[in-house]
């Protein structure tokens, strides 16, 4: 598409053209255009179609071409101050710019200059649909909604970013046929029908291609600094994505911001969120990370380091400049560290949402006479978007605060409250009529359970490997500097511990179990490194090898932690993304129909789903919210598959993951138990239901040594077949919307400890690449629409 062949020329022709329609001598604001006819005529070389760019540098077409500008541009006083260049139809090249043009946007050899990271294909997009909106429009008379307009940063000699809005008029650009053209009467025959603002310039170039056509006359460019307004709307983008981009990216965009508005570059910018708990103001090192100001006051040596930031935040409930930190300013002891560091004015803006302070924004300047009162108001344009950020991490923070309490020191499930509550109510009314109460049974009757796992494939075995990789390396570091020093120096008992060090990499070589793990990491604390100390004290020639020894050493682990922080890291990533995918999606699907949700990690996450009526006090169960669940189930795998598919290449560890749900159609009985805090199932075939859950994962397809989960599939276990109907009917479900493949397999298990006669389908999910960005397919948006 971008060497798609065109012809195009220098003409002023139009320009002309319009000069005659408005020379009229017997008006003064027109009678000028006659004048300048007339006078152009005495400039051949201006005249003539094409016009040679080279002949506008001749100087006896000097005046001529002034002429054309100064009926383009009149004198206004601004002409230097505007951003205007003049270029043949679709050049990179003008033929005239204004100074600030020049400045800002061309080379050295006067062709417009491409910001680095601007995207060539969207800017050759946007001059193909230009030709084209042309092209219809002037041969077809069909209109074609224009494209957005592009958006050009630089960075200017004084590291301050500003933006452009590059504006494009045509009125002088005349497109001609060269030859006999396709009919075309109808927007329809060159968009689809389908999406008729769809432009399929691909199919453009087949049905009109450019070689067809001519362009002519000059195309006028004006660029508007957007500064202010891009800069307020990159940050609020950045708020939009916040749970997207880390801390530092979202301090990033807000210093470009700062700096972009007041225009100097040589600032610090910091920001610290602030919020109360219980009447205190929260502070921590991760809440104050990205704080200049507030973060000193937390390292100074006062004894009341909190007490002193109250008075300092007191001192500013309004945009302060503090010009002489260390004079003016009443806590200025606390600021003596921030004047160490060179700083020399200061603009201390609260934000504050619906009247309370959520946090604080920190300009600090490295040099004097930098910062101006008129400042205060440009930074008021980021406030408010600041404000809703730090009050969306206060939001964050408090539900936090509430899930944790939820999680971790209740196992009370919202759905179920109100039973503890008549169950707390009755135990109270005893105790206030004096006698001893009991605590009730809690007893949920006739609940259908749902239970699925989605686990890491071989997290064991990548584990262990990792483990043993790790040991491999630091042996053979622990050998390296022993060689060395048995090499300078006359040390018999190291021949001893190289022995030692080659035993383990033999054994370990093999396999590797928890033990001999134990051990050779115990050799180390108490052998190798009190050793490595010793040398590196004694002989300065080993302390090169010590160090290096050291540094491959993680300070908290005490061991090499390379391929067993990155499996850790992958897992961990793996386990958050499908864990908090379940969150998201469970709690739009306790909307349908209350029910207790409970999940456990491990190296995956697994869940347990219970419903039915006697979870709920004010609703009516219904069969088909039961199913529906089974529905949402088999879905939220399906998505899982492929959300993991998009994640693993980007691991470290590149890790899989398999799915399994256990398909159980009779109501069983669920009781609270008040030791471990928890809900168990009763009765002695509902706890054969919790012994197959424990032992399906490990499953074999009888007559095979093959595991029944693997990687991309999802298999549902059953005993009876009236378990898998409802199921195999989802799954035709998903293979009619090609979501999953058509093959379906019915399978037989080997029999466990204590679990026979199992079953299973298995089915393959189709991959999927394209999620949207809450991480659903586009099934679920379908069916949330339904």
């Amino acid at each position: 598409m971008n060497d798609a062949p065109f012809s195009a020329h220098l003409d002023f022709q139009l320009l002309f053209d319009q000069w005659e329609k408005r020379s009229d001598v017997s008006k003064a604001d027109t009678c000028l255009y006659r004048d300048l006819i007339n006078r152009i005529k005495q400039f051949p070389d201006l005249i003539q179609s094409p016009v040679d760019p080279e002949a506008l540098d001749k100087p006896e077409n000097f005046l001529g071409f002034g002429l054309i500008l100064s009926s383009l541009f009149p004198m206004s006083g601004q002409q230097e101050k505007r951003i205007i260049a003049l270029t043949a139809p679709f050049d990179l090249k003008p033929i005239y710019s204004t100074p600030a043009f020049s400045e800002l946007f061309l080379n050295e050899d006067g062709t417009i200059r491409i910001p680095k990271d601007m995207d060539i294909d969207r800017i050759n997009f946007s001059k193909m649909l230009n030709m084209y909106s042309r092209i219809v429009d002037q041969v077809y008379g069909i209109k074609m909604n224009q494209g957005h307009p592009l958006v050009f940063k630089y960075r200017g000699p004084n590291g301050i970013n500003r933006h452009f809005q590059i504006r494009m008029n045509f009125q002088f650009v005349q497109v001609s046929a060269k030859g006999p053209l396709p009919n075309i009467h109808d927007k329809s025959e060159i968009c689809s029908s389908a999406s008729p603002d769809h432009y399929d310039l691909e199919n453009w170039l087949k049905v009109l291609p450019l070689s067809l056509f001519n362009f002519s006359g000059f195309l006028l460019l004006e660029a508007d600094d957007i500064t202010v307004s891009q800069s307020v709307a990159t940050l609020n983008e950045a708020v939009l994505k916040q749970e997207e981009i880390s801390n530092g990216e979202f301090l990033e965009v807000v210093e470009d911001s700062v700096k972009s508005l007041i225009g100097i570059s040589e600032l610090k910018v910091g920001m610290a969120s602030l919020q109360q708990i219980n009447g205190k103001l929260v502070f921590s090192k991760s809440r104050l990370a990205n704080s200049y100001i507030l973060k000193m006051l937390c390292e100074t040596d006062s004894e009341l380091p909190y007490q002193g930031i109250l008075n300092f935040l007191s001192a500013i409930e309004k945009p302060v400049l503090l010009n002489e930190l260390s004079a003016e300013f009443p806590e200025r002891s606390f600021m003596s560290k921030v004047i160490e560091l060179g700083v020399k004015e200061v603009i201390l803006y609260p934000l504050k949402h619906k009247g309370n302070l959520v946090g604080l924004l920190e300009v600090c300047s490295l040099r004097h006479d930098a910062f101006e009162p008129i400042m205060l108001h440009h930074l008021d344009m980021l406030a408010p978007s600041l404000s809703i950020a730090f009050n969306k991490q206060a939001e964050q923070l408090d539900s936090k605060i509430k899930s944790i309490i939820r999680k971790k020191f209740t196992a009370i499930h919202p759905v179920v409250e109100w039973k503890f509550d008549e169950i707390a109510l009755d135990y109270a009314l005893e105790e206030e009529q004096g006698k001893v109460p009991e605590i009730a049974p809690i007893n949920f009757r006739d609940v259908f359970p749902l239970y699925a796992a989605v686990d890491v494939k071989n997290s064991s075995q990548e584990r262990n490997g990792a483990i043993q990789r790790d040991l491999l390396i630091q042996l053979g570091l622990a050998k390296t500097v022993l060689e060395k020093a048995r090499s300078l120096h006359y040390l018999p008992l190291l021949d001893r511990m190289v022995e030692k060090i080659e035993e383990f990499e033999s054994r370990i070589q093999l396999i590797l179990d928890a033990e001999e793990e134990v051990r050779i990491t115990e050799f180390f604390l108490l052998e190798f490194e009190p050793t490595f100390k010793h040398l590196s004290a004694t002989f300065s020639d080993l302390v090169p090898s010590v160090k290096e020894y050291f540094q491959a050493v993680d300070p908290q682990m005490g061991v090499v932690y390379i391929h067993r922080k990155a499996f850790e890291q992958s897992l961990k990533e793996i386990n958050l993304l499908v864990g908090q995918y379940l969150d998201r999606e469970e709690t739009k699907i306790q909307q349908m129909f209350p029910h207790y949700f409970e999940k456990f990690k491990t190296d995956g996450i697994e869940y347990n789903i219970y419903i039915g009526q006697s979870l709920v006090k004010d609703r009516t169960f219904d069969p088909i919210y039961l199913k529906n669940l089974r529905l949402w189930q088999l879905q939220t795998l399906i998505d899982i598959v492929n959300l993991v598919r998009e994640k693993s290449p980007s691991l470290d560890v590149r890790l899989d993951t398999t799915q399994l749900i256990l398909a159980h159609s009779a109501p069983l009985t669920i009781s609270f138990r008040l030791d471990e805090r928890k809900f168990d199932v009763e009765g002695a075939y509902n706890i054969r239901y919790e012994i197959i859950k424990k032992r399906i994962d490990k499953a074999l397809i009888k007559g095979t040594n093959e595991r029944l989960v693997q990687p991309g599939k999802i298999a549902v276990v059953y005993s009876q077949p009236k378990d898998s109907k409802e199921y195999l009917d989802f799954i035709h479900f998903f293979q009619n919307r090609q979501l999953l493949e058509e093959n379906i397999e019915h399978l037989e298990l080997e029999d466990m400890q204590g679990v026979h006669g199992m079953k299973a389908i298995r089915v393959t999910v189709v991959p999927k690449t394209l999620l949207s960005q809450s991480g659903k397919s586009e099934l679920v948006s379908e069916t949330e629409k339904r």
